[in-house]
């Protein structure tokens, strides 16, 4: 193939990749773990960031998220937690958990982020896993602290 040809391409390619970034957000996400609120029966199929990266991109850019969807973030040690929305297009209740899976800490409504500075949200308590779940989601399962989640 001629040298010339595979620049092309390669550019070609480049520029697919980068300019498919945040709208593919949601395709490739898995939400494929199963997490119970023990006291209401509920569950949710979550998707596991469980490293520094998977943790920085969290639920960025994500365009949708069902009812029995969410995002558990998964941390090598109990401390208190914190986020923010930025870049973060949905608003998201926030379930902060000790690493038996007990409740420690709810977040309600966090509205995106659409200008700097984006606030900072914080537990407030330690917690080993943050879990990220649709506006809403707390209140309309009464979910509380003290209770227990069963995680994957």
């Amino acid at each position: 193939m001629h040298p010339v040809l595979l620049i092309a391409i390669f550019r070609t390619a480049l520029l697919l990749a980068l300019n498919s970034g945040d709208a593919s957000a949601d395709t490739f996400t898995e939400f494929s773990h199963a997490i119970t609120f023990v006291e209401q029966q509920r569950i949710v199929y979550a998707a596991i960031a469980s490293n520094e990266s998977e943790r920085e991109h969290g639920l960025m850019f994500h365009k949708t998220l069902a009812e029995d969807q969410g995002m558990l973030f998964v941390y090598p040690d109990q401390t208190q937690r914190a986020l923010w929305m930025k870049n973060t297009l949905l608003a998201l209740d926030v379930v902060f958990l000790s690493g038996d899976g007990r409740i420690v800490a709810l977040l309600k409504n966090l509205q995106p982020c659409t200008k700097d500075p984006c606030r900072i949200y914080e537990s407030k308590t330690a917690a080993r896993y943050m879990l990220e779940l649709p506006a809403g989601f707390i209140d309309k399962h009464a979910i509380k602290v003290g209770q227990t989640v069963t995680l994957p």
